[in-house]
């Protein structure tokens, strides 16, 4: 796909910016990660956090990841579905994923500070497309190596150390249930095309 075609992916593009928003906003107001970021000892008192940590980032790097992903596969999943589909898929796997980390973290007696969540969904959108489009080529590789290469790094990092990789958690999850909605699509799409 041209980058002139990614300006006409609406939901990607909407998706990105407001991720963007949010890292601006929270490298130039740090106090407000408390307002943003998920804090699972706090979640009953800030209930919006589980859907406002899959937009945010802490860190440069982890913003710039999820943001390619988003910007690849986002748009290739838009370009054979629609901007719905992929602003679902992008809520669905995020707002799962955040609920993921609210069951794991006291499964590691963790105890740290905020947490930005927005893997599971980047990856729950990669997912989402590795399964309707599993051979399309991208970045010179398969989708759907790119999601196992996405879920074996995911798991060795969570291993070797928990704490650490809070996220872990959330991120397979994001995963699964990007693979279970690209099933689900999948399968409904097929049975609309036969029935028509």
């Amino acid at each position: 796909m041209k980058l002139k075609e990614y300006s006409s992916k609406p939901g990607t593009l909407i998706i990105i910016l407001i991720n963007i928003l949010i890292y601006i906003t929270l490298n130039f107001f740090p106090h407000l990660t408390d307002v943003f970021l998920l804090d699972p000892n706090l979640v009953m008192d800030k209930p919006w956090t589980l859907l406002t940590a899959f937009f945010s980032h802490k860190v440069t790097i982890h913003a710039l990841l999820n943001i390619l992903l988003i910007f690849v596969f986002g748009a290739q999943l838009e370009k054979v579905t629609n901007a719905k589909e992929v602003v679902y898929s992008y809520f669905l796997c995020g707002l799962i994923g955040s609920l993921a980390t609210l069951a794991y973290a006291p499964l590691i007696g963790w105890d740290g500070d905020p947490v930005a969540g927005a893997s599971a969904a980047a990856f729950g959108v990669v997912a989402v497309y590795s399964v309707l489009e599993p051979n399309a080529i991208i970045l010179k590789s398969k989708s759907k190596h790119w999601l196992i290469a996405l879920f074996v790094v995911n798991l060795l990092l969570t291993l070797q150390n928990p704490q650490t990789s809070i996220g872990g958690a959330a991120h397979a999850v994001g995963i699964v249930v990007g693979l279970i909605y690209g099933y689900m699509y999948k399968k409904r799409r097929n049975y609309l095309q036969i029935s028509i």
